[in-house]
């Protein structure tokens, strides 16, 4: 049986069993792996070490910064700094320009940070601001994502794009400029999508936020708008991606003693214990009564879910990429190189709805399309914007994303399908419009 076959009927299993099934999420990926392993050849064992090898990937960058970020949240929440910073920004931007102020955060946030660190850290504020605008915690949420799922996906210094820069021989600068056009398209496609298809998308998790902030000593502290000014309690997300975003833009530096101290500070692990470090602080300045070892149980009880389910869902998507179905991939496009335009595109597009990962689907199609840079009419640069437009389509069950989406906001496997999913093939269609206009131009 071909890879492609068999990773199809695993998905559609996965798919029922968590949706109609009613499996638990974590479960239903593990076997989902070991099935794809075993019927894919690969062997009992082999299978094994590979679902290990990709659990522990996973769980080695995301299990701590989960518990750091949760940490955080429950401070802003305590302290009711999640709600002042809301309500500052409601009168910022107001209700109806929240999308497109969430979205252009998440733009610029995800430039220097990973996508799932940047939602991490911004979830305490995403839910504040839900409840202050009462709007759908989904709709605050997607918003951000399609903002911090462009830049990942389409900007520099983010280890994707600089891939597909280098696989292709493009020139960075005008590959940065290209694709930022490109990303914008991208970005007003996923707001788009947001502030008209999950306006109504509300869930039981939004009255559990609700209750908690109407019950809590953080909306009692927060009535009057506290005499702190929301400034501060920002630092505890600030401080984090300014840490982060150093260490990707001034790589170069790192030589030496301090080169060496600005690499460790700004890993995402450390960088996020600074701002947890700085959110106790905060907390014991503000609730002298108050225990934080009491706030880091509650952080780990909360993250335990989300830490467990999503290394299972990075594994699942181990296995994906360790059966060789991007191999087969590659040998079936090699052969239909007359899509000319949207070859690119294509490759980008399956093998990102194969394998769930946005870095291997760069990598990938950059590899496959990198062997014909010289018989299309088209410039590296073009090329890049066209993956990077096909690595949108689509997000679904086998991306780790997903699974933090589910758990974070307790959102149901089928609302995800109806909102996540489409919006990211919304937004992989309304890049490609941008690199079509940007070409008819003569710019791309």
């Amino acid at each position: 049986m071909s890879p492609l076959l068999v990773l199809l009927i695993v998905l559609l299993l996965l798919i029922l069993s968590v949706s109609r099934w009613k499996w638990h999420p974590f479960i239903a990926l593990i076997l989902a792996a070991m099935a794809l392993g075993l019927c894919s050849g690969l062997g009992g064992k082999t299978t094994i070490d590979l679902l290990a090898q990709g659990f522990g990937n996973t769980m080695k960058w995301i299990a701590i910064v989960v518990i750091l970020g949760a940490f955080i949240g429950e401070v802003l929440r305590e302290t009711g700094g999640a709600l002042r910073i809301a309500g500052s920004v409601l009168r910022l931007f107001g209700a109806k320009r929240l999308p497109w102020a969430m979205g252009f955060t998440g733009y610029l946030v995800s430039i220097p940070v990973f996508v799932d660190v940047a939602y991490i850290v911004l979830q305490p504020v995403t839910e504040a601001i839900a409840v202050s605008a009462r709007k759908p915690v989904l709709m605050i949420g997607l918003a951000l994502t399609a903002g911090l799922t462009v830049s990942h996906t389409l900007l520099p210094p983010t280890p994707g794009p600089l891939a597909v820069a280098s696989l292709l021989e493009a020139d960075i600068g005008r590959m940065l400029l290209i694709n930022g056009v490109v990303g914008l398209f991208a970005l007003a496609g996923g707001i788009f999508f947001v502030i008209n298809c999950c306006a109504n998308s509300w869930i039981e998790y939004d009255e559990e936020l609700k209750k908690e902030h109407l019950n809590s000593q953080a909306a009692a502290k927060s009535v009057d708008g506290g005499k702190d000014s929301a400034l501060l309690d920002l630092l505890p997300i600030v401080v984090p991606i300014a840490l982060m975003a150093m260490g990707a833009f001034l790589q170069a530096e790192r030589t030496g003693y301090w080169g060496e101290f600005l690499g460790f500070i700004s890993t995402p692990m450390v960088a996020v214990l600074v701002g947890a470090g700085i959110a106790g602080l905060q907390y014991r300045r503000k609730e002298k009564a108050g225990s934080i070892a009491e706030l880091v149980e509650q952080a780990i009880i909360k993250s335990a879910l989300v830490i467990m389910i999503t290394g299972a869902g990075g594994a699942f998507g181990f296995l994906i990429r360790e059966s060789g179905v991007q191999d087969s991939l590659s040998a079936f496009f090699t052969t239909i190189p007359f899509l000319g335009f949207f070859l690119p595109f294509f490759i980008a597009a399956i093998l990102t709805t194969a394998t769930g990962s946005i870095t291997v689907s760069l990598i990938g199609a950059a590899s496959i399309v990198g062997s014909m840079v010289e018989v299309l009419p088209y410039s590296p640069e073009l090329l890049a914007a066209l993956i990077g437009c096909g690595s949108f389509c689509v997000f679904h069950a086998n991306s780790s994303f997903f699974w933090l989406l589910n758990r974070l906001h307790k959102v149901p496997v089928a609302t995800l399908y109806r909102t996540y999913t489409l919006q990211s093939l919304v937004m992989g269609f309304s890049g490609l419009v941008g690199v079509g206009i940007l070409y008819w131009l003569g710019i791309a």
